[in-house]
């Protein structure tokens, strides 16, 4: 199901298997209308008047009906698509008189009229198919992720590991203590409730971050953090805890060396982010590599957020680069 998926939602092969189906059945019914033409005929007379209807309704849904009229810009798409129609509509008829095979105006008008319904039509049935189908993932797949990080908030190793650096703290430095148990109050607090919501601003996203890298500053002062972020990132939203995946491995790597190291660049300009991760971490040989089950749920994420992205990860000999850029995000009021 989810190949069959994948192969619908690509828009090159969507199309050319609608243009094989449809060829395949006016070659089928044209072969029994007129048996005694070879299919080489057929084709000639078939494929060019096909790929030109073809062609119109296609320009029509994508760069009318999509852009226009689903972005509710009525005043610009009305007149374009009259403007269009009417010119396919004296262009055919002017084509059909230089092949003979014009009839009247009025059977072109009720031809032209046909198509466009037709086009629309079967290009809506498309929309609200393809909206269905990506809304219930998209809500299945959030579903998952929000019972992971709940899974992740409540995993009793974590909660171990954090009432031990607690006990160890009291005991050295117990002035501390209390901002390090308020300071994991805020993590817990914010998981919980960021998860609740489809997207969350980017300035609070970076800061729980910030808020995450200190928590594990404060276990170790060797642990290096250099954050740089650039433009107006108050202004842009994102899905919550996007980026955890990305720092928790970028933490987890860097913690394993001699010299820990992470640095963190982005910025938020026009509709484009980016966020870029790189840390030290130990050669192949020696590093203690995960489940890798962070990384797939991000990418799972991606795929169904109906968001413009490109994600890539790099690893040299000493250190590890995940960069994330993101385009076409909403933007808060």
């Amino acid at each position: 199901m989810k190949s069959l998926w994948k192969f619908y939602s690509n828009f090159w092969l969507r199309n050319v298997s609608v243009i094989i189906l449809l060829l395949s059945v006016f070659t089928f019914v044209a072969s029994v209308d007129k048996s005694d033409r070879s299919l080489s005929e057929i084709w000639e007379e078939l494929v060019p008047s096909f790929f030109i209807v073809y062609g119109c309704i296609l320009i029509s849904n994508i760069l009318l009906i999509k852009r226009y009229m689903i972005t509710k810009r009525y005043n610009i798409f009305l007149p374009l698509f009259t403007i269009y129609w009417i010119v396919v509509l004296i262009g055919t008829g002017l084509l059909n008189m230089l092949i003979d095979g014009f009839d009247s105006w009025l059977s072109e008008i009720l031809n032209t009229i046909f198509l466009m319904f037709l086009g629309s039509g079967t290009y809506f049935i498309h929309l609200w198919v393809f909206n269905d189908i990506t809304v219930r993932e998209k809500r299945l797949v959030n579903t998952v992720a929000e019972l992971d990080f709940l899974k992740m908030q409540l995993n009793p190793h974590f909660l171990l590991n954090a009432m031990n650096n607690l006990y160890g703290e009291a005991l050295t430095n117990p002035r501390e203590t209390p901002e390090r148990i308020l300071q994991l109050s805020h993590l817990l607090r914010y998981q919980l409730e960021a998860t609740k919501r489809e997207f969350v601003s980017l300035d609070q996203e970076i800061e729980f971050l910030k808020e995450y890298f200190n928590y594990y500053k404060f276990r170790t002062n060797d642990l290096v953090v250099d954050i740089k972020y650039e433009g107006d990132i108050e202004k842009f939203q994102v899905p919550p805890l996007l980026y955890f995946s990305l720092v928790e491995n970028a933490i987890k790597f860097a913690l394993q060396t001699e010299f820990p190291f992470i640095k963190l660049r982005g910025y938020a300009r026009d509709n484009h982010l980016l966020f870029e991760l790189e840390n030290s971490c130990l050669p192949d040989e020696m590093l203690q590599k995960g489940t890798g089950v962070g990384l797939l749920n991000l990418e799972r994420r991606l795929e169904v957020s109906q968001l413009r992205y490109k994600f890539t990860k790099n690893k040299s000999k000493y250190y590890y680069k995940t960069t994330l850029e993101l385009w076409e995000l909403p933007t808060s009021v």
